[in-house]
């Protein structure tokens, strides 16, 4: 009985010695782990705060990967591109002021200028712009034809005139209050086809556009190259059907306009030169 009893306690003594060994050995390790996680933060932080910045230094270096020379320069070309677009569309949908133009929305009266002509006899004689323009607004009827004409109508017709040429602005009314304009600019010479005067019509005048390239008019605002605004030639030569007999008159007599613009507080004219043989 004692021996058992014996065995029994050391085995006892043997569990209590070797759990409080055990004990203050794994105290010693969670104060080693409190110390560690005091001064270096808890365990594992270090390697999960790596994987994130690694994660987007891979992000940052595929996207920048994908950006390389030409790619710059395709996106840099078609953003200018857009923004030249988009900077003509809104230049042609915005209409001339025409309140600057002389004749065409005053009170004044107008001459007959065909009549005026006609009784000049062969000799010089000008208009003033303001005169030009109430003589169109007061017999010229502007009529959209085409399939335009269902919601487009012609509001008038001005001349503007410039120092060697006249622009020649057309005002039409899209719905019921959006207006939009194009102009023509005109450029006349004379030469001399079998001893006979010819009238020689361009379709160019002003300031070119881009270096030599001549300006031939504009729609709203945008100017527009000689080539492409030599397409209204024939809504012009319907213009001019409109008054026979001053084109009789000035074919006959050999008439070349020559346009002035006006400086200090004189007026724009046309001044209608006859041909005379040298």
């Amino acid at each position: 009985m004692s021996g058992s009893g014996n065995r029994k306690r050391t085995k006892i003594r043997t569990e209590e010695e070797t759990t409080l060994w055990g004990f203050l050995f794994n105290k010693d390790e969670q104060s080693q782990d409190i110390t560690k996680s005091a001064f270096f933060g808890p365990a594992g932080e270090e390697e999960e705060g790596e994987e994130p910045q690694q994660a987007k230094r891979n992000i940052a270096q595929e996207i920048w990967g994908r950006f390389n020379f030409w790619s710059i320069i395709a996106c840099t070309v078609f953003l200018v591109f857009t923004y030249v677009l988009i900077n003509a569309v809104i230049s042609m949908w915005t209409p001339q002021n025409m309140r600057d133009i002389a004749g065409y929305s005053d009170n004044g009266s107008a001459r007959d200028l065909s009549a005026l002509l006609g009784n000049a006899n062969g000799q010089e004689i000008s208009f003033t712009e303001a005169e030009v323009n109430r003589y169109l607004r007061e017999t010229c009827r502007l009529r959209q034809t085409g399939i335009f004409s269902i919601i487009t109508h012609g509001q008038g017709v001005a001349i503007r005139i410039h120092d060697g040429y006249a622009e020649v602005v057309i005002d039409r009314m899209i719905g019921a209050n959006i207006h939009q304009t194009t102009a023509v600019n005109l450029t006349f010479n004379q030469e001399v086809k079998h001893g006979r005067p010819v009238l020689k019509v361009n379709f160019m005048g002003g300031t070119p556009l881009i270096g030599d390239i001549p300006r031939g008019g504009s729609i709203g605002k945008f100017g527009l190259p000689e080539r492409h605004i030599s397409m209204l030639a024939p809504a012009l030569r319907t213009l001019v059907d409109c008054y026979p007999e001053f084109s009789a008159i000035i074919e006959e007599h050999g008439y070349c306009p020559i346009f002035t613009k006006g400086q200090n507080g004189n007026e724009s004219r046309i001044r209608l030169v006859p041909y005379r043989p040298s």
